[in-house]
């Protein structure tokens, strides 16, 4: 289980070789997950010669503990976390939100996988009393903004006091199958180089180009660099305001057979997924990342731990159905914020490189944005969202 719940549902149909000579691009992309994957799609469909380097195999770790639940373009609540801006700022934020769920029917089309195109409604739910006036205030804005958006205070197989349901709010997709057909689709381009297995030990950015070099002591000469993962190579001063959590999730299989997903507001925010087949997906209980979880077994101590926290939070949510066979708790990173935006655009201080860095639970959409946004920025156009999520802001 703990190479992630979507990698043990696949097969792995498609293997890259590893770097094994030296060479020259316009574009290298560092990370084979979900972001280097759109990252990649929408370069090489621009005629980019492009090289994405992957130190595992295509989408290995985070994306295949991903639930892949993808919903608004912010992670928190627009009341919550913009209740101070002005309307011009969260109908920016929403114009963009509805231009990467575009872009993502794109990408859906091309690789076949139209099933992902259906929708689903989104409910943010809570189950303490005397939240319903937030929510109102919450669908008001929603609703002005264009969602179809309802106060709820009742839902037959769920626990709650109050919360909104966002009509058609929502997809769910296979995060390891959507993440491995995009990678298949862009192999089939003459401009496209993929290596699997090929870890980066250095970086070295200068005024006209930047190279890496594998931990084999290859090399990639290129016009500009992308940065999707790995950002242990840079030094931590070069991305203020980012920290790294762990995510905890918890599969299992029920008798709601129901196609759900939702957040929970509680003390302790919480993601919940489920299939029409009774799989559920509820991650949560970020914890600030520690160097201590790098060792195996203090990692399978929290994780046991919060296996608990998890399971009584779904008896509680649940009161009527029933978990039937527990497959399992994984873990995996996720990136924050203060601000819970992402972070978009060129690395001050190192030349020709360049970031694209979803955060929290909507980075799948902030993804989209970036390699739209960076698709440009390395071409010497920069669009005015960058100053949105710029690096240092």
């Amino acid at each position: 289980m703990k190479k992630g719940f979507w990698l043990n549902k696949n097969k792995i149909n498609h293997v890259y070789p590893y770097l094994s000579k030296d060479m020259e691009c316009d574009v290298i992309i560092v990370g084979g997950g979900i972001c280097g994957a759109i990252t990649a799609y929408f370069l090489a469909k621009d005629g980019y010669k492009v090289a994405v380097v992957e130190k595992n195999i295509i989408g290995y770790k985070n994306t295949s503990l991903s639930s892949a639940c993808i919903t608004d373009f912010m992670d928190e609540m627009y009341i919550k976390n913009y209740k101070e801006a002005n309307s011009n700022i969260r109908r920016k934020l929403y114009d963009m939100k509805k231009k990467a769920n575009s872009l993502l029917d794109e990408i859906l089309v091309d690789i076949q996988k139209q099933e992902y195109l259906k929708k689903v409604d989104y409910n943010i739910i809570n189950n303490k009393m005397f939240q319903k006036n937030m929510f109102k205030s919450e669908a008001k804005i929603r609703t002005e903004l264009g969602e179809k958006a309802e106060v709820i205070d009742d839902l037959d197989y769920l626990n709650i006091s109050s919360g909104i349901n966002v009509k058609n709010g929502a997809r769910m997709i296979d995060s390891y199958e959507f993440t491995s057909k995009i990678f298949e689709y862009i192999a089939t381009y003459p401009n496209v180089y993929i290596f699997e297995n090929t870890k980066i030990r250095n970086i070295n950015a200068c005024y006209d180009y930047v190279e890496v070099f594998s931990q084999n002591d290859f090399r990639i000469i290129a016009n500009s660099l992308i940065l999707t993962t790995e950002l242990q190579i840079l030094p931590i001063s070069n991305l203020p305001n980012v920290d790294v959590y762990k995510r905890f999730s918890l599969v299992a299989n029920t008798s709601l057979n129901k196609r759900l997903c939702a957040k929970v507001i509680n003390d302790i925010p919480l993601y919940i997924r489920n299939d029409e087949k009774g799989n559920m997906i509820i991650s949560g209980i970020d914890t600030k990342y520690i160097a201590k979880m790098n060792n195996i077994k203090y990692l399978e101590m929290i994780e046991n731990e919060n296996e608990k926290r998890l399971k009584s939070v779904i008896t509680k949510l649940f009161p009527k159905i029933e978990i039937s066979k527990e497959i399992g708790i994984y873990s995996g990173n996720i990136y924050i914020t203060k601000d819970n935006m992402p972070i978009i655009g060129e690395i001050e201080e190192i030349p020709n490189t360049y970031i694209n860095l979803g955060v929290g639970s909507s980075s799948i959409l902030q993804m989209l944005i970036g390699a739209d946004i960076l698709k440009d920025a390395i071409k010497g156009y920069y669009k005015k969202e960058m100053n949105l999520f710029k690096v240092r802001r």
